[in-house]
């Protein structure tokens, strides 16, 4: 076997096993919570969640350190998928909904748009020359281009023009969101549908569309739909300028790619003001966006005939895909879910739940991991 392939494979192998216990690890809390509160059993699903995003982390690094020498690549290639393949295992259990073909479909795409960006990220920030020449610059420009194109979501029509589109049930979906356009005056151009298990809905403010799944129309009856139809149709109003601070934060982050041309001319300096500069853009986004989002509610709660049906809706969303309805912090760009509920008017039937933790215990643990690599690996090359 060439020499490559082991740590290719323990990093595949590895990654799974460790994602698989791991995640096992952090959901025993909210397991053992069944029958309580749906807001006190979403509190405890919230660490473990954050837990994968640790365990992909570390995970990472463990691959870096079992390929030091060469090219790496397919060591970090073996620990995604392994970690992917692992984490079926704690999606499954918290949604029961989720087969393998919806699962596999689904994280295909996610790590298509996630993992693309990324991976266009890390090119740029390895490539990118002290001194910058034209051609430098032309490849900075064509990667935040098509970081930019897969963020907004504009390639959804040509992707369209291979696959058949969906329709909701009974055209139900479709019917409802006339209405609403006949009352606000806000055309969509086009309405997305697609059969997910998790509720969402969303407006595509570039493409000038909106997109539901199949569990939001599940859970939601008429008069709370048109209710979230109305919050998203609030978003197509947006002018230019709010649209274009929508990529303030990628545009942000693209700007650290150009670290080494920075420090290169400007040393220690310029990667201060750099992380400066960047801090700021992305506060100033995401005030922006927080705004937006309380606009949005206010045209939901004015434009429904009872406000309570808006806050029954919100409530049942977060209540389906088991999401606090208190956040940690409060710089958050929508508002939590138990404050939205009161601007409209209602108050839950329940006391204001606590805030969720960080990240559950083994997501901090995992990364006793690549520390144990980095010193055995230390002692062997001593010894």
């Amino acid at each position: 076997m060439d020499s490559q392939w082991p740590p290719i494979i323990v990093s595949g192998l590895s990654a799974a096993f460790i994602t698989m216990i791991t995640m096992h690890l952090a959901l025993i809390p909210w397991r053992k919570s069944s029958g309580a509160h749906w807001t006190e059993r979403a509190r405890l699903l919230w660490p473990a969640r954050r837990v994968l995003v640790g365990t992909m982390i570390a995970c990472l690094i463990a691959a870096g350190m079992l390929q030091p020498s060469g090219d790496g690549t397919g060591c970090y290639v073996a620990a995604i998928l392994g970690y992917l393949a692992g984490s079926f295992f704690s999606t499954r259990e918290i949604e029961p909904r989720y087969t393998f073909p919806k699962w596999l479909y689904e994280t295909f795409w996610q790590v298509l748009v996630q993992f693309g960006m990324l991976a266009i990220f890390i090119w740029l920030l390895h490539t990118m020359p002290g001194v910058m020449q034209p051609r430098d610059w032309l490849r900075f420009g064509l990667g935040t281009l098509a970081v930019i194109v897969i963020l907004t979501g504009i390639w959804l029509p040509v992707l369209y023009l291979f696959r058949k589109a969906k329709t909701s049930p009974g055209m139900r979906l479709e019917r409802l969101v006339d209405e609403m356009a006949a009352q606000t005056g806000i055309k969509p151009w086009r309405v997305y549908y697609g059969e997910s298990p998790l509720a969402r809905a969303a407006a595509l403010i570039y493409l000038r569309s909106l997109v539901f799944t199949s569990r939001v129309l599940d859970a939601l009856d008429d008069d709370e739909l048109r209710s979230i139809i109305l919050h998203e149709l609030a978003h197509l109003r947006e002018n230019i300028v709010v649209c274009l601070s929508r990529l303030i934060p990628v545009l942000s982050l693209m700007l650290i790619t150009l670290i080494h041309p920075l420090m290169h001319h400007f040393g220690s300096a310029g990667l201060f003001w750099l992380f400066v500069v960047v801090f700021l853009l992305l506060k100033l986004a995401k005030h922006i966006a927080r705004r937006m989002e309380h606009h949005a509610d206010d045209a939901a709660i004015q434009g429904t005939v009872d406000a309570a049906v808006y806050a029954r809706a919100l409530e049942r969303i977060y209540q389906v895909n088991q999401l606090p309805a208190i956040m940690r912090g409060s710089n958050m760009v929508h508002p939590h879910l138990y404050d939205r509920m009161l601007a409209a008017g209602v108050t839950p039937d329940y006391p204001r739940p606590q805030p969720p933790g960080r990240m559950a215990w083994p997501g901090w643990a995992v990364f006793l991991i690549p520390g144990a690599m980095a010193a055995w690996m230390w002692l062997r090359s001593h010894s």
